[in-house]
C-alpha cells in the first residue's frame, strides 16, 4: 500500500431509506461533503495508470467512468475483478459474494458496504489468495481477465469461448438457473459477448451482466428460424428481460364490424390470439387496453375520425369532436360510409393483420433443404428435404410475433413461396 484516499462524496440528493440502512451513511454525513468535482483531480492522480480492482469491478467501474466522462475526462482502466479471482482460486466455495469471502477467510472488515472497508477487504482478500495459491497463480488470473475484461463476474470464459458461431437461440439464466433473457443471432458468440461490452453504458446490460452465471444455447440453421424460436421460447420461459416479446394468453385487439348504417365501427376487445381461425377482421393488437385506446385516440385526431364508431364516446346523436367541428359527421350520418370507411382502413392499415393472401397452405423455403408449411399465418410445421420430404409438425395457434416475422420474410422473399405439394408423402 502505497497511498490511501478516503471521503464521503455529496451526492447532490437525498440517500434512499434502503442506502442508509445498508451502509449507515446519513444525509447528515454527507451535507458538508465535497461534490465529485471537486476531489476529482485527487482521485484522477490516484486512479490513472492503475489496473481498476473492484468486487465486481464493471458494476463500480459505471460510475466513476460515467463521472469522469461528465468532467470529459475518458477513464479506460484495466480491470480486475476479486469476484472472478474468488471463482478461479476457489472453485469449490458457496458463494463468492464479498460477504462470504469475508467470513469464510475470517477476514476484519469495520464498516461493511463502504468504500475504503470494502476496499481494504479486497486487498486482504488478495494477499490471501496469494499465500495459499502463490503469485503465479494470481498473475495468471490477471493475465485471463485483461484478456476478456468484458466478461461479467459469474460467468467462465471457457463457457463463453465454446458458444457457437452459428445462428440460433442464447439463453442468459441467473444462479438459480431461471432464465432471465433470450436472444437470437446469426453468430451466437459474438452477440453473447456484445451484451457484456455495452454492461457499463445501459442498465439493462448492466443488471442482466451482474444476475447471469450460465449461457444456454440452440442452434438453428438459418436466421429466420432464430427469430420464430425466439419468439416462442421468450413466451414459454417468460424471462425477466424480455418485456418486448413476453405476451399475455389474452390481447387487446381492435375488431371491426359494420354497423346498420353501413360504418364501420372499431371495439377493443380481449381476445386470445391462439384461438383466433379468421384474422381478416382484427385491425390491431396490443398488449394491454390502454395502449390499444392510445392508438385509437391517435388516429382519432390525425384522420378526424368519429370517436363514436370507435368506441371511444356512449353518447346519443352527435358526437361530442362534432360539435366543435373535428368530426366529419358519420355518427349523424353527414358523410357517406364508402368514404368515412375508407378512412378508417387508412388510419389502421399499419396495424391490421393482413388477409392471408393466398387460397391454400403454402410452403416456405428457408435454406436448401427446410420449408415451413404455413396457413393463414400459422406455422404448421417444418419440411426436412435433406434425405427424404419429413413433416416436423409445430402449430401453436395464430401469434402476432410470428405472424410479423412470416409477413417480413415472405415480403423480402417472394420467390421462396410455393404451393404445397399435397400429394407428397409425409
Amino acid at each position: 500500500i502505497t497511498d490511501t484516499f478516503s471521503s464521503f462524496i455529496n451526492p447532490g440528493k437525498g440517500i434512499p431509506v434502503w442506502i442508509e440502512r445498508l451502509t449507515g451513511i446519513t444525509n447528515a454525513d454527507v451535507a458538508e461533503a465535497p461534490y465529485f468535482d471537486e476531489i476529482a483531480d485527487d482521485i484522477r492522480r490516484i486512479v490513472d495508470g492503475a489496473i481498476f480492482v473492484a468486487h465486481n469491478v464493471r458494476f463500480d467501474y459505471s460510475f466513476l467512468k460515467s463521472h469522469f466522462k461528465a468532467l470529459g475526462h475518458d477513464y479506460k482502466p484495466k480491470l480486475f475483478c476479486t469476484v472472478r479471482m474468488s471463482r478461479a482460486l476457489y472453485p469449490a466455495a458457496k458463494g463468492h459474494s464479498l460477504e462470504k469471502i469475508i467470513q469464510r477467510h475470517a477476514i476484519v472488515a469495520a464498516n461493511r458496504h463502504r468504500a475504503f472497508d470494502d476496499a481494504t477487504a479486497m486487498y486482504d482478500f488478495a494477499q490471501i489468495a496469494q499465500a495459499e495459491h502463490g503469485p503465479e497463480a494470481l498473475r495468471a488470473n490477471l493475465a485471463l481477465q485483461l484478456r476478456t475484461k468484458s466478461l461479467p463476474p459469474h460467468v467462465d470464459e471457457a463457457a463463453v469461448s465454446q458458444l457457437p458461431t452459428s445462428p440460433g437461440v442464447y439463453i442468459f439464466k441467473d444462479e438459480d438457473g431461471s432464465p432471465l433473457y433470450v436472444g437470437k443471432s446469426v453468430n451466437i458468440r459474438d452477440r453473447v459477448r456484445s451484451h457484456f461490452t455495452q454492461n457499463t453504458t445501459i442498465v439493462k446490460e448492466m443488471k442482466l451482466s451482474q444476475r447471469s452465471y450460465t449461457i444456454d444455447y440452440i442452434t438453428t440453421d438459418t436466421e429466420v428460424e432464430a427469430l420464430l424460436l425466439e419468439s416462442a421460447k421468450v413466451k414459454e420461459l417468460q424471462p425477466m428481460f424480455n418485456r418486448m416479446l413476453r405476451r399475455a394468453t389474452k390481447q387487446s385487439v381492435l375488431t371491426s364490424s359494420i354497423n346498420e348504417q353501413g360504418y364501420l365501427t372499431i371495439t377493443i376487445e380481449s381476445k386470445d390470439l391462439n384461438e383466433l381461425t379468421d384474422t381478416s377482421g382484427i385491425y390491431g393488437v396490443f398488449t394491454s387496453r390502454m395502449k390499444a385506446k392510445a392508438a385509437l385516440e391517435t388516429i382519432l385526431k390525425t384522420f378526424q375520425l368519429c370517436p363514436k364508431l370507435l368506441s371511444l364516446e356512449k353518447t346519443s346523436g352527435a358526437c361530442f369532436r362534432r360539435q366543435l367541428g373535428l368530426c366529419k359527421g358519420a355518427c349523424v350520418g353527414n358523410e357517406q360510409p364508402a368514404i368515412y370507411n375508407r378512412r378508417v382502413g387508412i388510419a389502421l392499415s399499419r396495424s391490421k393483420i393482413d388477409s392471408w393472401p393466398f387460397s391454400s397452405k403454402i410452403a416456405v423455403k428457408i435454406s436448401e433443404v427446410k420449408a415451413l408449411v404455413v396457413d393463414q399465418w400459422i406455422i404448421e410445421g417444418i419440411l426436412n428435404y435433406e434425405f427424404e420430404p419429413t413433416l416436423e409438425t409445430i402449430t401453436n395457434g395464430f401469434d402476432i410475433d410470428t405472424y410479423k416475422i412470416l409477413r417480413s420474410y415472405i415480403r423480402l422473399h417472394k420467390d421462396s413461396v410455393s404451393k404445397l405439394d399435397t400429394s407428397m408423402p409425409l
